[in-house]
């Protein structure tokens, strides 16, 4: 054996001599053994920190990663909006969104990384599909050749609807005559388009409207719903003929003319031969008596029969007539007046007749029971000079009892026409709708009296189209439904504006738990339903008090606000009462889960239609046939659910 020199081979060498060897107190001594274990334990040690450290960092990554794709295809998804990508080929705009909102969210070397990318395709038609990926370097991984960890993550974006009402309130007053109205239309069929493209099988999408100037058209609605809810008579700001008694000055008293003539002529040669008319022609004979002598004697009366004969002026004429037997040619002219007098089997009292003097304006109770069947129906008494009026109902109806108040916070539970949800009771007719009757409805000069006049006219009417109720209108084909677009195309303008009647049946046309709550409440698949209200209008409130509205005849009926004091109620003040009114039932739609849009045509936008919309940024001004457009695609794609596939 050879020993090693220096201290090593004297270690040895003392071991030995010592009877244990180096070796052996090594491995008997633990002291040492800490080292060596420590010195093993550092490359597993590393290895698991570092690998910590570096997988912390590419779950970060990972997930802003995964954010930033995310983004990226919302935003194209939503730039897309109704349109579809054909043959899958996308858009350049929409490209560039999407490449924006990726690179807004992950900016270059975010974390040290590198190389990153974005990919964005068209899934379908109308799906984005993205692909995001990037290299993470490595910090102590790198002691064991790992340089960087490659990620990459996919997001796929869709527009999509759950079961969905939108209630259409438009303004179809007489300032959207002729253009406006057309791009109105134009506009509504797009929203149709917009939603109806993005609808999923299986869910449900109804879309109603009501058209309002100062009135609505809900009258076929209501019936065909229950005929109780409109009342069978009512009182109408109506008129009733007044007539006196006429003598008609027929009766007839012994002597008195019952006929009486006149001529001058040739009279017969014997008076007993005179007759009551004036085409006697008789030839005289000369040979008979002395005919001169007898016409100048003729002169006198005579009564032949029923008549009396008076004549005079007598003159003779031996030559009168030019032709025939000489001796016959004399004639004697006179004046004869003749007479039948009454005798007493001709005697009768005076008759007397009714003559129409005027008519006095009024409120009548109307029977309403066959009008408001939609037949036609009489209203007796009330027409020209006392005559009948037949007509039939176009479906305008008048609101329920309601007050006047200065404010509707909370609203008063009297005012019934703003209880969206309110039933009506047939026993209460307070709670009832009325039929608007307007060739029976007449205005008159001192409102709260009547008048008495023959110049009063009916009072001036306008009544929109008909309201539609919520209804599926599904695509044919993939086109648009005929009934749809023919509805929207029929809209016509005409008349003041009301506001506040058009939000009021849009509210309960759209409500869960009204009237037609039975209809709204579920739908078919059992998902929930999403409601929105959308209200446009390119006026400020116009009401007038000689107009027929919803309320009837403010000065005459009362009813929405009491009697004027000077006696009729001003534009302005019947504006600005319903103003307030409108404020109330705006927040009262919205406090029913409601989603309220609102769009300010060719007007700028006020504070109170901002207001009344849900958030100012559902609130729109359009002040032109393409930003009416534009805006009813932005409400339609907010509408539609924009949602991750996966």
């Amino acid at each position: 054996m050879v020993i090693p020199s220096g201290e090593w081979g004297h270690m040895m060498a003392n071991d030995k001599k010592s009877g244990s060897t180096f070796f052996g107190r090594l491995l008997r001594d633990t002291r040492a053994n800490t080292l060596a274990i420590g010195a093993a334990a550092v490359v597993p040690l590393v290895a698991m920190i570092g690998g910590g450290v570096d997988m912390s960092r590419a779950y970060l990554v990972k997930t802003q990663l995964q954010q930033a794709c995310d983004a990226a295809t919302l935003a194209a998804r939503k730039k897309l909006s109704g349109n579809k990508v054909t043959n899958g080929v996308i858009p350049s705009d929409i490209e560039e969104i999407a490449d924006n909102f990726f690179n807004a969210n992950f900016a270059e070397g975010t974390y040290g990384t590198q190389a990153r990318s974005f990919t964005l395709t068209a899934g379908t038609e109308t799906r984005m599909d993205g692909e995001a990926a990037v290299n993470v370097p490595t910090t102590l991984m790198q002691v064991f050749n790992f340089e960087s960890i490659p990620l990459s993550v996919e997001c796929s974006a869709e527009l999509n609807l759950p079961n969905i009402d939108v209630m259409l309130v438009l303004d179809n007053s007489g300032s959207m005559a002729g253009t406006p109205i057309a791009e109105l239309k134009e506009a509504v069929l797009s929203f149709y388009d917009e939603i109806m493209a993005v609808k999923p099988a299986g869910a449900r999408v109804r879309f109603g409207i009501v058209p309002y100037n100062a009135s609505v058209n809900v009258g076929a609605l209501l019936y065909a719903k229950n005929p109780d809810f409109l009342v069978s008579n009512r009182e109408y700001q109506s008129r009733e003929s007044n007539f006196e008694l006429v003598n008609n000055n027929d009766g007839i008293d012994v002597g008195d003319i019952l006929h009486e003539g006149s001529f001058r002529g040739p009279v017969p040669q014997n008076p007993n031969d005179l007759q009551p008319k004036n085409n006697v022609n008789y030839r005289w004979d000369r040979r008979i008596g002395d005919p001169e002598d007898d016409c100048n004697d003729y002169d006198g009366t005579y009564v032949i029969g029923d008549y009396t004969y008076i004549t005079s002026n007598d003159d003779w004429y031996p030559s009168y007539y030019g032709s025939g037997n000489s001796n016959q040619r004399g004639a004697c002219l006179l004046n004869v007046t003749y007479r039948k007098y009454a005798t007493a089997a001709d005697a009768k009292p005076d008759t007397y007749k009714n003559v129409f003097k005027n008519y006095t304006y009024r409120p009548r109770d109307i029977d309403t029971s066959v009008f408001k069947t939609f037949a036609s129906a009489t209203a007796y008494g009330v027409g020209d000079k006392g005559a009948n009026i037949t007509s039939t109902w176009n479906g305008c109806i008048e609101e329920r009892a309601t007050v006047w108040d200065d404010t509707f916070y909370p609203i008063p539970d009297e005012a019934l026409d703003l209880d969206i949800d309110l039933v009506p009771d047939p026993a209460d007719p307070d709670t009832q709708w009325r039929p608007q009757w307007r060739q029976i409805t007449f205005d008159r000069d001192l409102a709260r009296h009547w008048t008495t006049t023959t110049d009063r006219n009916s009072m001036g009417y306008n009544c929109p189209n008909a309201s539609m109720k919520l209804t599926e209108f599904p695509l044919s084909g993939g086109s648009r439904n005929s009934t749809f677009e023919t509805y929207v195309n029929n809209l016509g303008a005409s008349g003041n504006t009301m506001h506040t009647i058009g939000m009021i049946w849009g509210a309960r046309l759209l409500s869960e738990t009204g009237i037609f709550g039975d209809e709204n409440s579920t739908a078919p698949n059992g998902d929930p339903i999403v409601r929105h209200l959308i209200f446009m209008t390119d006026g400020a409130m116009v009401v007038n008090a000689d107009i027929q509205t919803a309320y009837g005849a403010p000065d005459m009926d009362g009813r929405f606000g009491g009697f004027a004091p000077d006696g009729t109620w001003s534009q302005a003040q019947l504006s600005n009462a319903h103003e307030t009114r409108l404020d109330a039932i705006c927040a009262r739609i919205k406090n029913q889960n409601t989603t309220v849009w609102t769009v300010s045509f060719r007007l700028d936008l006020s504070d109170r239609i901002r207001d009344c919309a849900s958030g100012a940024q559902r609130a729109f001004e359009a002040e032109d046939s393409d930003a009416l457009t534009d805006a009813f695609r932005k409400i339609a794609s907010s509408i539609a659910e924009l949602r991750l596939v996966n």
